[in-house]
């Protein structure tokens, strides 16, 4: 796949492409590339992406916050690839591009520097300056420059809702993780290294845990507990897992003042993975985050939790951790 993160290029194969954020990768987006596809195979043309190096709102707005994302740009890139994308374009965004019209946006950029000779969209697309292109607007431009345009109807959820990133990141947000999953058509994950905590865990409560910090541009799920399943960087094996989501309200001398965190309890595990990545897809919201009046309450908690996570789902683990 050939990537490109800058202003100046020149794509010389022609191409079918898209254009947007395509966070979350959920399962609206996979039918549009699904067409995109067959017009690729059918046509002889070069699949191609074009989305953005931040998402617009971080550099338009009027705060400091920071908008989290359901999949970062290096997972975007990792997924584009395995589906066989040719050219991904992460156009770098600032204010100047913002103020780009409709028009010269399909002329200047995707005409002339992403040869692009068939464009699948969303019916809703919106494009250039204040989101003045649409659909309409592609089909009365591609008379002008000879291209063909595929409009893909949303797919919609059980309760005929829209499936879109917004909606997906509500529920993560919300803890309802079990819809999210479904809409998403995978387990939502999050990456990260494994790092070291208060040892209570370990020492105190006899349930030692994986401890990750988020990237901040990552959306992190409701504070709570989940079951999950695990999988170290470099293997195929994925454990069953008991993941708390929160800010160990319970310690009160947290090494970390109590930022936000994934603590991870590894069923059938017992290996040093200080420093190793490893990957957290969840499966169920169990419980809300809680504050314990000590720490032997907060152990028979969990003790609890980690019977109720393994009546659950541990049959389809084997043994040291392999998935049935």
């Amino acid at each position: 796949m050939h990537f490109i993160n800058k202003k100046e290029f020149n794509i010389p194969e022609a191409t079918v492409l898209s254009i947007g954020k395509f966070d979350g990768e959920h399962r609206g987006h996979k039918k549009l590339f699904k067409k995109m596809q067959e017009i690729a195979k059918t046509k002889q043309l070069k699949l191609a992406i074009f989305t953005f190096d931040t998402a617009p709102i971080n550099i338009l707005k009027t705060n400091t916050l920071v908008y989290t994302q359901i999949s970062t740009n290096p997972e975007k890139r990792t997924y584009f690839e395995k589906i066989g994308i040719d050219y991904l374009v992460e156009y770098p965004f600032d204010k100047e591009f913002s103020m780009l019209r409709a028009t010269d946006f399909v002329k200047d950029i995707l005409i002339a520097k992403m040869n692009m000779k068939a464009v699948v969209v969303g019916e809703d697309c919106a494009f250039g300056y204040k989101k003045s292109g649409d659909l309409n607007l592609l089909k009365r431009l591609s008379k002008v420059y000879n291209y063909e345009v595929y409009p893909i109807k949303k797919e919609v959820d059980a309760l005929n809702r829209d499936i879109s990133s917004s909606l997906i990141k509500q529920l993560i947000l919300k803890g309802d993780i079990s819809m999210a999953n479904e809409l998403l058509g995978y387990n939502y994950s999050i990456f990260g290294k494994v790092v070291h905590g208060n040892k209570i865990a370990s020492q105190v409560l006899k349930s030692p845990t994986a401890n990750i910090f988020v990237f901040d541009e990552k959306t992190l799920p409701k504070f709570g507990v989940y079951a999950t399943s695990i999988k170290l960087e470099g293997s195929s094996k994925t454990y069953l897992g008991l993941s708390n989501v929160g800010t160990n309200p319970t310690v009160k001398n947290d090494k970390e003042n109590h930022k936000a965190r994934i603590e991870s309890y590894i069923y059938d595990f017992n290996e040093d993975i200080y420093e190793q990545e490893i990957t957290i897809s969840f499966i169920e919201f169990i419980r809300e985050q809680r504050k314990f009046a000590s720490l032997e309450e907060l152990k028979t908690q969990i003790e609890k939790d980690k019977a109720e996570v393994y009546n659950k789902y541990g049959k389809q683990y084997d043994q040291g951790g392999e998935r049935r």
